[in-house]
C-alpha cells in the first residue's frame, strides 16, 4: 500500500481543480458528423432536497476552477434549488477500473440560478463560452427539420429553447477528494473554504 502523503490545502485544491478540468465537458473544436459540438467526459450527480425529499440528477457540467456550471431544464431540481440553495454533488471517473489509479469528488455547497431574467449578460456569456447555440442546433436538428426551420427561424427557435434554461452555478465550500489505488487502498483528502 502506498504511504499516505501529506498534502497542503493549496495542493488539495489544485488537484481538485485538475480533476474537474479533466472530467468536465468542453467545446469540441472539430465536431464530426455525429458530434454535437461538445466533448463529453464524466457526468456529475447533483443532489438537491426540499421538504425532506431528496432528488439526485445526472448532468453534464462545466467548470471554472472550483465553480461548477450546469445547464438545467425546468423541473424538480430547479424547483428544489429555488426553495433550498444547499446542494451536494459527486463526480467520479468512469468506468470504474481497479487496475488503475482513479479519483472521485464529493462536494457540498450552495447554488445560484442564473437565467435570462436575472442576469442576461452572464447567461449569454456562458452560452457563448461553451458554444451552446451550435450544440442546441445540433441537438434540436430533428425538431428543426420536422418543422422546416432553417436560418434565422432555426436560430430564433434554439435561442428561445436556451432562454428557458437556468444555469446552475454551484460553489462548493467543502470538497472530499478520494484516490483509489490498484492495490485497493483509498486515500481521502478534504478541502474547506
Amino acid at each position: 500500500m502506498p504511504a499516505l502523503q501529506k498534502k497542503t490545502k493549496a495542493q488539495i485544491k489544485k488537484e481538485i481543480i485538475n480533476f474537474l478540468d479533466k472530467t468536465s465537458g468542453g467545446v469540441d473544436p472539430k465536431p464530426g458528423k455525429y458530434g454535437c459540438g461538445m466533448v463529453h467526459h464524466n457526468a456529475l450527480i447533483l443532489a438537491t432536497s426540499y421538504n425532506d425529499t431528496p432528488r439526485a440528477t445526472v448532468l453534464e457540467f462545466f467548470n471554472e476552477g472550483l465553480t461548477i456550471y450546469i445547464f438545467g431544464e425546468p423541473g424538480g431540481k430547479i424547483a428544489n434549488l429555488k426553495r433550498n440553495p444547499k446542494a451536494s454533488a459527486v463526480v467520479y471517473e468512469q468506468p470504474l477500473d481497479h487496475a488503475k489509479f482513479q479519483r472521485s469528488l464529493q462536494m457540498f455547497g450552495r447554488v445560484e440560478l442564473i437565467n435570462v431574467r436575472n442576469n442576461v449578460k452572464l447567461f449569454n456569456a456562458k452560452i457563448k463560452k461553451w458554444n451552446l447555440l451550435s450544440v442546441g442546433k445540433k441537438l434540436m436538428s430533428p425538431f428543426l427539420k420536422e418543422k422546416n426551420l432553417t436560418g434565422k427561424a432555426a436560430d430564433e427557435t434554439v435561442i428561445k429553447f436556451l432562454s428557458a434554461l437556468n444555469i446552475i452555478k454551484f460553489t462548493p465550500h467543502h470538497v472530499i477528494l478520494k484516490e483509489y489505488h490498484p492495490d485497493f487502498s483509498m486515500h481521502k483528502y478534504e478541502w474547506k473554504k
